[in-house]
């Protein structure tokens, strides 16, 4: 059952973020040591992530205060990339492609929708698997869902460059765009 993680993991970074992005840029610049660096730090983090989430929900879950406490942490999070996207200038291309990198930096350390992500992920799988019963079912999983985390930061690697060319896109705008959704979504929390 530890196999469902390639999907969630791959599900947790298919859409465009500073992550996926910051590999892209990597990637197209041809920095590859720098890379596999970085995806290692990916994959490090992403397991960190998911083993003390998944470890923890039942009393994150159950502890409504702390949960709030936390939510709010990391909607602050999303509003300061937010607002650092959207105050960019234009003029500065390689300032812009150089902030991508050090957004995505930011975003692998300290990642403010890997929480939610792991608390709805972990209430979901939880009915079908029970982490609690194999020690090393959390671990297993990680892995896998390790795996799936690749995989999506293939995909961009592989395709990103050309779904940008195809759309006559550019990490600028990129950057607007998601700059603008990171403040709504902390604008819509407030709601």
């Amino acid at each position: 059952m530890s196999l469902i993680g390639i999907p969630i993991g791959f599900y947790g970074y298919v859409f465009p973020g500073n992550i996926n992005l910051m590999v892209l840029e990597l990637y197209n610049s041809k920095r590859y040591k720098f890379l596999v660096f970085m995806l290692s730090l990916i994959i490090i983090f992403e397991s960190i992530y998911c083993v003390v989430s998944l470890t923890f929900l039942s009393s994150i879950r159950n502890d409504v205060r702390f949960f709030d406490i936390i939510e709010s942490i990391s909607y602050t999070f999303l509003l300061m990339m937010g607002l650092w996207m959207l105050l960019e200038r234009k003029g500065q291309k390689n300032k812009s492609n150089q902030n991508t990198v050090f957004r995505g930096i930011f975003n692998i350390i300290i990642h403010p929708q890997q929480i939610p992500h792991w608390l709805i992920a972990g209430s979901i799988i939880s009915g079908v698997f029970s982490f609690n019963q194999i020690k090393g079912g959390i671990i297993t999983f990680a892995l896998f869902n390790s795996i799936g985390t690749l995989l999506a930061m293939a995909f961009y690697m592989f395709f990103g460059g050309k779904i940008l060319t195809y759309f006559n896109l550019n990490m600028f705008h990129i950057n607007k765009v998601m700059g603008g959704v990171y403040v709504l979504l902390f604008f819509y929390h407030l709601l």
